[in-house]
């Protein structure tokens, strides 16, 4: 009898636990961050240089502290002249990877981070971004996430870093 009893018991812990698990139902969740970003590689080839990697921290709700890269391809830029506004960069493309403190990634872009030239030391343009960044498959948890960030920051181009805080939704 008591063998029937735990055997019962197990089957009505199993049987709550399963379906949180094997059914994968992903759930959309608030996402908001603060990201900084410091210039740890260039083009060596092309002067001036065409692509630069970026290394990340940042602090991110469902990732909590983070590290990771970012690959901003400046091989297509087009400084177009926008009179009240400043030089908007069209064509930057942005991509990479946060790394959670567990080890877990979500992947990123690519995406143009809406860049525009407002002005800046003779070393080197400075400016504010302002666009949506798509996050994508990563590894762990977020093996199948989806969703969209808004970013919002700034860069320095002369001083190699940018600054900028995120809000949007992660699907996981």
């Amino acid at each position: 009898m008591k063998t029937l009893k735990f055997l019962f018991v197990l089957c009505v812990m199993l049987g709550f636990a399963l379906p949180a698990n094997s059914q994968g139902k992903q759930v959309e969740r608030p996402f908001k961050g603060t990201f900084n970003a410091k210039v740890i590689a260039s083009d060596p080839i092309n002067i001036p240089s065409k692509w630069e990697i970026l290394s990340i921290t940042g602090n991110a709700t469902h990732i909590g502290n983070f590290t990771g890269t970012m690959l901003f391809n400046k091989a297509f830029i087009v400084p177009t002249p926008t009179p009240g506004v400043g030089i908007v960069l069209i064509g930057a493309i942005t991509s990479g990877t946060f790394v959670a403190a567990n080890g877990d990634e979500i992947d990123f872009g690519p995406d143009d981070p809406g860049m525009v030239i407002t002005g800046g030391p003779q070393t080197g343009p400075t400016g504010i971004m302002s666009g949506d960044v798509t996050l994508k498959p990563g590894t762990g948890r977020f093996a199948n996430c989806s969703g969209v960030i808004t970013t919002t920051g700034i860069f320095d181009m002369g001083n190699d870093y940018a600054m900028w805080t995120a809000e949007g939704w992660i699907k996981y």
